[in-house]
C-alpha cells in the first residue's frame, strides 16, 4: 500500500558501474536492477552518487540538471510504476553552482526531499560547491537523512542529522577504490556512533577519462549494539547486514525499525548529545536558517511518537 506506515521492510542498494559520458547505458543498466529489486519485495532502493553522468569535472555544469529535472522525472516515473521509494545521488545545477546532490521519491513518484553534499575535496572545489545542509525526512519508512560521497568521511556533518533523530543514514556515494578498506571502517563507525542503520550504495567501474577506479564495496550496516528482547539489557549483533564486492550487483537487507527504536530509547548517548552545549552547537551549524527541532516527536520504546 503506497505510504503505509512500515516498521519492517527491505531495501535494495544498486552497485552501478557508473561510466563517464554514457548517461543512456547508466540508466538502462540502473532501471534493471532497480525492477530487480522491487521483485524482491524492497520498499527503499538506493542508487550511487551521480549514477547518471559519473563526475566529469571539466563538463560538471554543461551535463548537470536542475532539480526537478529530466533525471528526477525519470526516477519518478520509475518509481510510481513500481510504487517504490528510490534515493539516488544526481548532479544538480543550480543557477551557477554545481552539487553533488541526492534526492529522494515516494512511491507515488513525488520528490520528497534533496539534500546537497558537504564535503568537496580541493580539485572538485573549482567544480562544485559544498552546502551546510543536514535535514532529516520523515517518511513512512522511519527518519531518513543523506550523507553523500565524500561526506561518510567527516563525522561530524551527520551529527546534525543525529540530532534530528535520523534513524536511516542514506549514503550514496562514487568513492576511489585506495581507500576502500578505510571508508569500511568510517561506515562501521558511523553506524555505531549516529545509532542508526547506514545504506552505503557505492558505486564501481572507472573513469578511463582520469585514470580513476571506484571502489564498490556497497553495505547495508547497523550498529553493533542491540537491546535484548523483553528487556533493557544491551546485547551484541551482527553490524553488517550485507555488503559487496566490486562487481555490479545488487544487495538487500531487512530493515528493523522496532528494535532500532527499543535501542535508541534505552541508550543514553542520543538524549546526552542532543541537549548538551555541543550538540545543540553543531545541530544549529548545520540547520542554517531554520529552527531546531523540536525533540517531544522522538519515538518511545514501543516506536509510537511520545
Amino acid at each position: 500500500m503506497p505510504n503505509a506506515d512500515l516498521r519492517r521492510y527491505r531495501v535494495g542498494l544498486v552497485q552501478l558501474s557508473v561510466a563517464t559520458n554514457r548517461r543512456p547505458e547508466n540508466l538502462a543498466r540502473a532501471e534493471k536492477l532497480v525492477r530487480a529489486a522491487a521483485d524482491e519485495g524492497c520498499r527503499l532502493v538506493v542508487l550511487p552518487e551521480v549514477f547518471a553522468t559519473a563526475l566529469n569535472l571539466p563538463k560538471s555544469h554543461e551535463i548537470a540538471e536542475p532539480v526537478p529535472g529530466p533525471l528526477t522525472e525519470w526516477l519518478a516515473d520509475l518509481a510510481r510504476e513500481l510504487g517504490i521509494w528510490i534515493a539516488a545521488g544526481v548532479l544538480e545545477r543550480a543557477g551557477d553552482e554545481v552539487h553533488s546532490a541526492a534526492v529522494l521519491l515516494d512511491d507515488t513518484g513525488r520528490l520528497t526531499g534533496t539534500a546537497r553534499r558537504t564535503m568537496v575535496y580541493d580539485l572538485e572545489a573549482h567544480f562544485l560547491t559544498g552546502v551546510t545542509d543536514a535535514r532529516v525526512f520523515p517518511t513512512p519508512l522511519g527518519r531518513l537523512g543523506f550523507a553523500v560521497g565524500y561526506d561518510v568521511q567527516f563525522p561530524e556533518v551527520l551529527r546534525g542529522l543525529f540530532a534530528d533523530g535520523v534513524e536511516v543514514i542514506i549514503a550514496p556515494s562514487l568513492l576511489l577504490r585506495p581507500f576502500a578498506e578505510p571508508v569500511r571502517q568510517m561506515l562501521l563507525a558511523r553506524a555505531a556512533e549516529n545509532c542508526a542503520y547506514v545504506l552505503f550504495a557505492s558505486a564501481t567501474g572507472e573513469n578511463t577519462l582520469a585514470g580513476l577506479t571506484y571502489m564498490g564495496r556497497s553495505a547495508v550496516l547497523r550498529s553493533p549494539l542491540a537491546i535484548g528482547a523483553y528487556s533493557r539489557d544491551f546485547r551484541k549483533q551482527q553490524p553488517v547486514l550485507a555488503e559487496a564486492e566490486r562487481e555490479e550487483c545488487l544487495i538487500t537487507a531487512d530493515l528493523d525499525l522496532y528494535e532500532l527504536r527499543r535501542m535508541r530509547a534505552a541508550a543514553p548517548f542520543p538524549a546526552d548529545f542532543r541537549r548538551s552545549p555541543l550538540g545543540l552547537a553543531l545541530t544549529a551549524a548545520t540547520r542554517p536558517g531554520r529552527p531546531l527541532p523540536d525533540w517531544t516527536d522522538a519515538p518511545t520504546p514501543d516506536g509510537a511518537p511520545a
